[in-house]
């Protein structure tokens, strides 16, 4: 027969342990969730090449990808946040991901090809819309549709 101290210590390691498979859980399923975000805007990068000739195409061609990479990279940071608790608050997944995409278009602007050639001041709000979206659907979009994006306000710093 276990004591209270021992029966106590018990509880707390299998509360522990249900605790870091919960985790676990959540960070497989936002990473599935990662995946049918990353993957289509991966071949939508492969549809939208320069012989685009669909609808809207100075649009597809100049910002729907500058609006979808940073949307897409903001997804890849959130199955993270489910073990690594510093990752948690928006604006930490936020930042690189912004510090990213403004780094790219200013390389371009002094003539250094990375990731394009073209520099366009208008892709800077490109890349905030994108971050933006990305940050209102991780917020209130997904938490309303999916129990596991909900993080516990109890355990969260």
């Amino acid at each position: 027969m276990e004591t209270g101290i021992e029966g106590a210590a018990e509880q707390g390691r299998e509360g522990m342990m249900n605790s870091g498979r919960e985790a676990i859980n959540r960070q497989h399923m936002k990473s599935i969730v990662t995946v049918c975000i990353a993957l289509p805007v991966g071949l939508l990068h492969f549809v939208t090449g320069p012989s685009y000739s669909g609808p809207f195409p100075d649009f597809v061609n100049g910002y729907l990808i500058d609006i979808m990479l940073p949307f897409a990279l903001y997804f890849l940071l959130c199955p993270q946040d489910s073990r690594i608790d510093w990752l948690r608050p928006w604006y930490v997944k936020a930042l690189p991901v912004l510090m990213i995409g403004f780094t790219v278009e200013t390389f371009q602007y002094f003539g250094i090809d990375i990731f394009g050639s073209t520099f366009d001041p208008l892709d800077y709000a490109a890349y905030a819309l994108g971050l933006f979206l990305a940050v209102i659907v991780d917020l209130f979009l997904f938490p309303s549709l999916f129990s596991f994006w909900r993080v516990d306000k109890t355990t969260e710093s």
